[in-house]
C-alpha cells in the first residue's frame, strides 16, 4: 500500500505535494497528500485508510533545544480525551531525516485544542511532551495501521507565535516539509 499524507493545513499540503512533485516520479511512489483541516473536530472526521500514514505539518516546541526549523519525529502523540498511540518506527524515521540533513528530535507529541502559549507550554513539558501540535492525536486515534506524525518547528518557549518573525519562521517550516516529505515514502510504507 502506498503512503498517505496527512495535513491540516492547506499550506502544509501544498508543500507535501511540491516535495513529491519533487522527488522525480511525479507521486512520490504513489504516495497520496490529503489535507485533513486544522483541529479536533476536522481531525476527527478524518477516516485515514488502513495502510501507511504520516502527519505532516507545523508545530510547536516545549522544551529546550529544539529550534525552529528542526524537525520532531513523535515516539508518540496524546491529547487530553485520547489514550497515547505509540508511534513504533520513530527511531529509524528519524535516523533516515537526519541521514537526509535534517536536525531531527524524537520524543512524545501532545495534541491540544488550541495553540500553546506561555505556562500551557511549561505544562506540556512537564507531562513529558516535546512538542506540541492540535492534530495529530485525534488524526490517528483509531488508525491501528503504521504511523508516522513529522512536526517541523515553527516556535519554541524562547520564539512563540505572537513573534514578529513568526511569518519567516512559517515559510522556512513550509520548505522544510517540502524537502523531506520524499524522505517519508522511503522509510514509512
Amino acid at each position: 500500500m502506498s503512503l498517505v499524507v496527512l495535513c491540516p493545513m492547506a499550506a502544509e499540503a501544498r508543500a507535501a505535494r511540491r516535495g513529491l512533485r519533487h522527488a522525480g516520479d511525479g507521486g512520490g511512489n504513489g504516495a497520496t497528500v490529503v489535507r485533513t483541516g486544522i483541529g479536533a473536530a476536522r481531525s476527527r472526521r478524518v477516516q485515514p485508510p488502513p495502510g501507511p500514514v504520516a502527519v505532516v505539518g507545523v508545530g510547536g516546541a516545549l522544551v529546550e533545544g529544539i529550534d525552529p526549523g528542526d524537525v520532531v519525529v513523535a515516539t508518540e502523540v496524546s491529547a487530553p480525551d485520547v489514550a497515547p498511540v505509540t508511534l513504533d518506527g520513530a527511531a529509524a524515521l528519524a535516523a533516515r531525516l537526519g541521514d537526509a540533513g535534517f536536525t531531527v528530535h524524537t520524543g512524545p507529541v501532545a495534541s491540544v485544542a488550541k495553540p500553546a502559549v506561555g505556562t500551557r507550554r511549561t505544562t506540556l513539558a512537564q507531562q513529558g511532551a516535546v512538542a506540541v501540535d492540535m492534530e495529530s492525536a485525534w488524526l490517528l486515534e483509531h488508525h491501528g495501521g503504521p504511523a508516522a506524525v513529522v512536526r517541523v518547528v515553527a516556535d519554541t518557549p524562547r520564539h512563540e507565535l505572537r513573534s514578529p518573525a513568526t511569518a519567516a519562521r512559517m515559510i522556512r517550516a513550509l520548505r522544510t516539509i517540502r524537502r523531506l516529505t520524499p524522505v517519508l515514502t522511503k522509510e514509512v510504507c
